[in-house]
Parts: C-alpha cells; sequence; structure tokens
C-alpha cells in the first residue's frame, strides 16, 4: 500500500513538473530580438530563410509548441501573402529595365519584380514564425520573468505580460458574441452576415479589453508590484552562466554582423542573383 502510493505520488509529481524548457525567457527574448534584427538588418534572402529554417527545426524539437499548430498558423498567415506579393510585385513590376522571364499581355513575370516579392515574403514570413514560436511557447508568466531579469521595471514587465494574455481572451470574447448572435437567430455561418456584425463585435472586443486592462491595473496598484525593488520568479526556470554569456554575446554578434554587412565586408548575395537575373 505504501508503495504503491509512494508510486502515484512520483508519477503525479512528474506530471506537474512537465516537460524542462532549456532556455531562460529571458534568453528566448534576447534571441527573438536579435533574429529580427538580422532578418530587417541584412538585406539578404539568405539571412530569413535560415532563421525561417531555424525556427522549424526549433519547433521540430520543442516540447513545448506542436509542429502542426505552427505550421498551420504560419501557413495561414504566410501562404496569402506570398500569392499577393507574386500578383502585385511578380507579374507587375513597374520598372522599364527588367529581366522578363515569362510574359502574357500585360503581365509578365521579371527577374527584379520576383526578387522583391521573395525577399519580403521571406521576411515576414521568418518573422512571423519566430512570433508564432514563441508566442505558442510563451506564457505571461515565463514572459513576465523574463522581461524582469533583463532587469525591466515591474509595471512595464506586468503590461507585456498582461497584454500577451488578451490575445487568448479576444479570441474568446469574440466566439462568445458571434454565439450569442447565433442564438438570437442570426445566420453567423454566413460570411456577409459576419462582415454586418463586425461593428457590434469590434466594439465589444474593445470594451472587454479595456475593462479588462483597468482590472489588471487596479491589481497592479493594489499588490505593490510597481514599489516593489526585489525580483521573484513566478516560475522556475533554469539558467547559469552559459545563458548569461548567450545573453550578451548574442547581441554583440548580431550587431557585429549588420555593421559588416552595411560596410560591404558581408557580401550575401541577394535574390536577384539567386533567382539568376542582374
Amino acid at each position: 500500500m505504501s508503495s504503491a502510493s509512494t508510486d502515484t505520488h512520483t508519477a503525479n509529481a512528474a506530471q506537474d513538473v512537465g516537460p524542462k524548457r532549456r532556455l531562460h525567457p529571458a534568453t528566448e527574448l534576447v534571441i527573438l530580438a536579435c533574429s529580427l534584427l538580422l532578418v530587417f538588418g541584412i538585406p539578404s534572402p539568405i539571412v530569413p530563410a535560415i532563421i525561417l529554417a531555424g525556427s522549424l527545426v526549433t519547433v521540430m524539437v520543442s516540447p513545448i509548441v506542436r509542429l502542426r499548430t505552427w505550421a498551420m498558423t504560419v501557413g495561414l498567415l504566410c501562404l496569402p501573402t506570398l500569392v499577393v506579393l507574386i500578383i502585385v510585385q511578380g507579374l507587375f513590376y513597374p520598372g522599364t529595365e527588367v529581366h522578363v522571364l515569362w510574359q502574357a499581355g500585360p503581365t509578365r513575370l521579371s527577374v527584379e519584380g520576383l526578387s522583391i516579392a521573395v525577399q519580403i515574403w521571406l521576411r515576414v514570413s521568418s518573422l512571423i514564425g519566430l512570433c508564432v514560436l514563441f508566442g505558442l511557447g510563451t506564457d505571461s508568466a515565463r514572459l513576465f520573468d523574463g522581461l524582469r531579469r533583463l532587469r525591466l521595471p515591474p509595471a512595464v514587465a506586468y503590461v507585456c505580460a498582461s497584454a500577451s494574455g488578451l490575445i487568448p481572451l479576444i479570441g474568446a470574447r469574440t466566439r462568445y458574441i458571434i454565439e450569442a448572435r447565433q442564438a438570437r437567430g442570426w445566420a453567423t455561418d454566413s460570411w456577409r452576415v459576419r462582415i454586418r456584425l463586425l461593428p457590434g463585435i469590434v466594439v465589444g472586443l474593445v470594451t472587454a479589453i479595456l475593462l479588462t486592462v483597468d482590472q489588471r491595473h487596479e491589481v497592479l496598484e493594489v499588490s505593490g508590484l510597481d514599489s516593489s525593488a526585489s525580483t521573484v520568479d513566478l516560475q522556475d526556470h533554469t539558467d547559469g552562466t552559459g545563458q548569461r554569456l548567450l545573453r550578451i554575446l548574442t547581441p554583440l554578434v548580431t550587431f557585429g554582423l549588420v555593421v559588416a554587412s552595411v560596410i560591404g565586408v558581408l557580401p550575401l548575395p541577394g535574390a536577384a542573383q539567386l533567382i539568376g537575373g542582374a
């Protein structure tokens, strides 16, 4: 009896601990910021492609983020952008001196237009991939702990963490409003009806968000978090000398790569060169 109860307690404890994370949330924030700086600081499609591939590999080995959820979210956000960019930039590029790959009437697929479309899409896709990875793998408590470790004021860290928690609230509130309209006889399955209901949904969302923010601000004042000088983690995180060095060296290396690209020491090929045009 005693052995069975001990085994049950051990199993429950293992479930409570859950999967261990490898990085501190502060380290994740630094890597996220440096990756975004590389994406927009170095004008080569190789950089966002590498970062997007790195995000995919991270999702595949992550014990927290599901590959299917990440891929569906990124796909739903990135595929429409790709179609629009190919139509606007690839087929209707306004330049005169261009290298035409294919032409039919007023539409023409040029190297210059396609290179711009690829460059913009890769940047947007890497940005979305990183943000979705961070958003799916980080809750409000982890974000608060990471921002506090980066020495942000408690009030600022609390507001940022609370703002991230508003995303599921917006989704839940939207579903509640649609279900309420459907219970009143509205055919909410039709997109035309949803467009008609959109102003009321937006007003309801704004009202709910303002009330939630005001309530959280009152909690912040009552708890005295703004006046507290002590830093107390809300969760238990693994940290050490290696991660502290990583948080210092990563911005330095990122800044060095951007400077090297600007002055021409880091000659990475552009999208037009990779496609095979100019």
